[in-house]
């Protein structure tokens, strides 16, 4: 690999070490799990600081273009989970990774019946208190942690469904399977948010790190909701797409 550094160029060096590297990752001359020069190897091709090497090998890992091991090095990173959301129908995280196909798992965290809070409760049209199906999980991609997914269902609608066994199966599945509940359509919430300590240590990521919140609410046909989710995405392995038509543009 060799980078070609042009110091009469105003575009700081970092910047153009942290290009050229993109450019190969992004390219393809660098695939999943190549190592990268070392910060001692770029300061002896370019000519700079350990400082200048070390910010543009950063940058790249905020992207999450790259992951930095201690005492390994500096590895290309598996590439983002792209759902593009205007393509498929409404379906669970096990559906639609599998139709972009990439293998997804989820591991349980919790399954059971709860009171219903206040917000809960407002959200699912059910009085504070009400009994509600909770279930939390951590979501896999290739074996990684990419996700915590919380949700609630009103227990008079799927009454048992804290005792089935929901090991890599989809909740929607079901759903439908045992109840006859067939969601119509669902409203998504997408803002930012930072990682606790919690999610920071369910998701392997630092305390205090971006991750992005997705909160749903799925509804009936008869627009009864039937579902709240909130989902904490990692920051570095989360990319959605939505698509728009011309006379959405308007």
């Amino acid at each position: 690999m060799t980078l070609h550094i042009d110091t009469k160029n105003p575009i700081p060096i970092y910047y153009q070490i942290r290009e050229q590297l993109r450019q190969q990752i992004v390219g393809g001359q660098l695939n999943p799990g190549d190592m990268l020069p070392t910060e001692m190897e770029i300061c002896a091709e370019c000519g700079v600081s350990r400082m200048t090497a070390r910010q543009a090998l950063t940058q790249l890992a905020n992207e999450g273009l790259v992951t930095r091991q201690r005492g390994r090095g500096t590895f290309v990173a598996a590439p983002k989970a792209t759902l593009d959301s205007s393509q498929f129908p409404l379906q669970s995280y096990t559906e639609l990774l599998g139709q972009i196909g990439m293998q997804a798992g989820a591991v349980v965290l919790a399954q059971v019946v709860e009171p219903a809070s206040e917000s809960v409760a407002a959200q699912l049209k059910l009085s504070p208190g009400d009994p509600v199906v909770r279930i939390a999980r951590q979501r896999l991609m290739r074996g990684e942690a990419m996700s915590l997914e919380t949700s609630f269902y009103p227990h008079s609608r799927c009454p048992d469904l804290a005792s089935l066994n929901l090991t890599d199966q989809s909740v929607y599945r079901l759903l439908e399977e045992h109840y006859g509940i067939a969601m119509a359509y669902a409203t998504d919430t997408i803002e930012l948010s930072v990682a606790g300590a919690y999610e920071a240590k369910e998701l392997k990521i630092s305390e205090g790190v971006p991750v992005v919140l997705v909160t749903r609410l799925s509804f009936l046909e008869d627009n009864t909701p039937i579902e709240f989710t909130q989902t904490i995405h990692r920051g570095d392995r989360f990319k959605s797409v939505v698509r728009r038509s011309h006379q959405q543009l308007k």
